[in-house]
């Protein structure tokens, strides 16, 4: 098989070429460490690629199947870590460089996991300092394969190039307020941010512990389906873990949406935002309801007081994260994370009462539209909506784009209205699918995502194989 062949395989497409023989694992960790050679060095995205360890697991998974031993559900599977993932023997540097190089004493939950379950990891791939918005000085930021000129999303950037260009077949992000959803958005990607608590975060460098969650990034639906049910379950090491944790079913990509309720905010989704954006998102809605859905208009919880609650919980979570290394060794950090820690130093209890007050306010109206008889419904008696459409990136990012620097704009006021989309759901903790819906005129992509209700990731994968069913955005490559 050549190179194009075997890393543009799925998942299945992965374990059926082991299971016939026409692969083994070290003929696919070979082949994806030659591309990263060839390619990384202008696309930027991996801060450190391990070919021991890589082929060393590859020469173990090679031998079990030798013995005849059973595989795994994500035999074979190339995946890139973020790194804030803590694997044992290596440093976590977070983006950063207060960190330092002392290697962590265990594997994070998530890669114990994955590694379990198969996969092959290559190494760990960059990110934004700390993962908030900002590359650190040190760090040469990602190129996005699609367009050079275009943004790569945030924090999560490496994991977004990566698996775009060919570099792994998943790779693991943060989302704490759009970390996960901007870089697939803007990548062209499938990403799934989960419910806060399904997936553990132990052995991941916080940013903000109340509102992070981690979750896969992949080229489909499938692939991102089958990593999150090795992913998800209950960990009594991660405090917040749910306890309550359901086995994930497998996802059904054939299964009918028909009679599906979609819920879609024409003043929250289109006001300000880019044409292009809502003529892919119009584009969509079309096809979900070609696909049987029923897509209603109604109106979501104002959030704008959300937006600055956000602010005001994550800065303090954030300087809460770094107390250690912040104020005392400042200088090493960059402009706008140290900004944003200036600010959570600032926070005052009664302004976290008041932002708590708040979140728990708009999570609650969430989940009344997710209700029967609640406001997803114009009437208030439909049945409640399965999920909610709405745009990820509002517009044409640049390359480097920083989305809390607004000259004529207050701090506060700038970082929530550049996370609209995105930070009301992670107050929330309400479950993501981001989607590729289609490209501007640039040949960037366009995202869009699929919101709902808390524990019922299943839904947004079925309601989103059903999309990729109809669509073929998600199998275009970059050149």
């Amino acid at each position: 098989m050549t190179e194009d062949e075997i890393v543009w395989l799925d998942a299945e497409g992965l374990k059926r070429a082991l299971e016939a023989d026409r692969l083994d694992a070290r003929t696919i960790v070979d082949t994806f460490l030659a591309r990263i050679e060839r390619l990384d060095p202008q696309l930027r995205s991996w801060s450190l690629v391990d070919p021991e360890r890589a082929r060393a697991a590859a020469a173990q998974r090679d031998a079990r199947r030798r013995r005849g031993e059973p595989m795994g559900p994500l035999e074979g599977v190339t995946v890139a870590l973020k790194d804030l993932c803590d694997v044992a023997g290596e440093p976590t540097r977070a983006g950063t460089t207060v960190l330092g190089d002392a290697p962590a004493q265990e594997d994070a939950e998530v890669v114990t996991r994955l590694e379990a379950a198969g996969v092959l990891v290559l190494g760990k791939v960059k990110m934004t300092e700390g993962a908030f918005v900002e590359h650190h000085a040190t760090v040469a930021p990602p190129i996005n394969p699609w367009n050079a000129a275009r943004w790569t999303g945030i924090s999560s950037s490496g994991s977004g190039v990566a698996a775009a260009a060919g570099l792994c077949t998943i790779a693991l992000g943060t989302d704490t307020g759009g970390s996960i959803r901007y870089p697939s958005g803007a990548c062209g990607l499938t990403g799934l941010k989960p419910t806060h608590g399904r997936i553990s975060l132990r052995g991941v460098y916080p940013l903000a512990s109340s509102l992070d969650h981690i979750g896969p990034m992949g080229r489909s639906v499938g692939d991102v389906a089958k990593s999150f049910r090795v992913l998800v379950g209950h960990d009594p090491r991660d405090p917040w873990s749910l306890a309550d944790n359901p086995v994930v079913a497998p996802l059904d990509e054939e299964k009918s949406v028909r009679g599906r309720v979609i819920g879609y905010d024409p003043v929250f989704s289109e006001a300000g935002v880019d044409a292009e954006v809502v003529a892919a998102l119009q584009a969509a809605i079309e096809v979900l309801r070609g696909q049987g859905a029923e897509v209603v208009e109604m109106r979501l919880p104002d959030v704008d007081a959300a937006l600055a609650s956000w602010v005001q919980l994550g800065s303090a979570e954030m300087a809460n994260a770094h107390a250690a290394t912040y104020p005392s060794r400042a200088s090493e950090y960059g402009r706008e994370f140290a900004r944003t820690l200036e600010h959570g130093m600032s926070v005052s209890g009664r302004d976290v009462a008041a932002a708590w007050e708040i979140r728990l306010a708009l999570t609650r109206r969430l989940e009344g539209c997710f209700a029967a008889g609640g406001g997803g419904s114009p009437n208030g008696t439909r049945q409640g909506l399965d999920a909610l459409i709405c745009p990820v990136i509002p517009g044409r990012f640049g390359a480097g784009a920083i989305l809390t620097r607004a000259e004529t704009l207050p701090f506060e006021a700038a970082a929530g209205l550049a996370t609209r989309f995105a930070s009301p759901f992670n107050l929330s903790g309400s479950p993501s699918l981001t989607l590729c819906g289609g490209f501007d005129r640039d040949r960037a992509p366009i995202g869009f995502q699929l919101v709902g209700r808390h524990c019922d990731e299943s839904t947004l994968l079925e309601l989103g194989a059903a999309y990729q069913r109809a669509t073929d955005h998600h199998r275009q490559r970059p050149v």
